[in-house]
C-alpha cells in the first residue's frame, strides 16, 4: 500500500500510550504521551489524526477504551431500528459513512447488519488507517470534502447507489464540524429515498442547523424530508471524567 502523505509510516513496533494529569483541555487538544517499544517517547493530540492514526489501535485504546466513546455503536444502533421501521432489508441498504476515519464508524455499522459500501474523509491518513487496520470493510474509501468533490468521485459515489448516509461527527456551522451543506451534497449523489444519520452538539447556544429548509434549499423545492428520530446519550467522557452529551439524529430525504 502506497501512502498518500509524505513521511507517514505506520508505527508497527510496540507501544504503550497514557493519558497524563491535564486539567481539562479543549475538545481535541488532548495530551497523548505514546512510549514506544525503543524507549522513545512521543507526545500527540487528540486530533492530530495524522499522528495518532500512524499508531494502529491507539484511537480506539484512547477514544473508545478510555474515554468511553459510544458514537459508532449509538448512531448504528439508531439507524437499525429506522432502517426496521420503514420494513427495509437490512442485509440490502448499502451505507455511505462520511467522516469515516479510521473505521470504527464502519466496523459499528457492520455489526448492526448494515453494509458500509463507501468510506469518506477529508483526512488522508484515516484512508491509510482504515486500510491498513480494517481491509475490505469498505467497498470503496475516498479521501475528498464533499464540498469539493472532482467529477471522478462525485461519479465514483453515484454508481454506489447507497441508501443511508451516516455521519459519527457533529453537524453544525462552527469549527471541526462538518457543514450542514455538506451533508447535504452528499445526499444528493445518492438513492432518491435515503435515511441520513449524523450527531449534533447541544452545547452549543445554536440550534441544529438541519432542518427541513436545508434539504429543500440544498435539494430542490420538491424534496420531502421527515424527522425519524432523536435520541440524546454520552458521546465520551474528559479526560476529568465528565460527560460529553451529543444528539443523535435521524432523517429521511426523499428526493423527486
Amino acid at each position: 500500500m502506497t501512502s498518500e502523505l509524505p513521511g507517514f509510516t505506520p508505527e508497527l513496533e510496540g507501544f504503550t500510550a497514557e493519558l497524563p494529569e491535564q486539567g481539562e483541555p479543549k475538545i481535541g487538544q488532548e495530551l497523548i504521551v505514546v512510549r514506544r517499544g525503543d524507549g522513545t517517547v512521543e507526545e500527540l493530540r487528540l486530533h492530530d489524526y495524522h499522528r495518532v492514526y500512524a499508531f494502529p489501535g491507539l484511537y480506539e485504546e484512547i477514544v473508545h477504551e478510555r474515554l468511553g466513546c459510544s458514537s459508532p455503536q449509538e448512531i448504528s444502533s439508531m439507524l437499525g431500528l429506522a432502517i426496521d421501521g420503514l420494513g427495509w432489508d437490512r442485509t440490502r441498504v448499502r451505507v455511505f459513512d462520511a467522516a469515516a476515519g479510521n473505521g470504527v464508524s464502519g466496523e459499528a455499522l457492520a455489526a448492526e447488519g448494515l453494509r458500509p459500501v463507501l468510506g469518506l474523509d477529508l483526512v488522508p491518513a484515516a484512508r491509510e488507517a482504515a486500510l491498513r487496520d480494517r481491509p475490505g470493510l469498505y467497498e470503496k474509501y475516498l479521501t475528498a470534502d464533499l464540498l469539493a468533490l472532482s467529477v471522478a468521485q462525485r461519479g465514483t459515489i453515484r454508481a454506489l447507489g447507497a441508501n443511508v448516509l451516516s455521519c459519527v461527527a457533529p453537524v453544525g456551522e462552527h469549527s471541526q464540524q462538518l457543514p450542514p451543506a455538506a451533508l447535504a451534497a452528499a445526499v444528493g449523489l445518492m438513492a432518491p429515498d435515503v435515511l441520513v444519520a449524523f450527531m449534533h452538539d447541544p452545547s452549543f447556544a445554536t440550534p441544529d442547523p438541519v432542518t427541513p429548509e436545508l434539504w429543500t434549499g440544498q435539494l430542490g423545492s420538491g424534496t420531502g424530508a421527515e424527522l425519524v428520530q432523536r435520541r440524546r446519550y454520552v458521546h465520551r467522557y474528559t479526560v476529568g471524567g465528565e460527560p460529553l452529551k451529543m444528539d443523535g439524529v435521524v432523517w429521511r430525504v426523499r428526493r423527486v
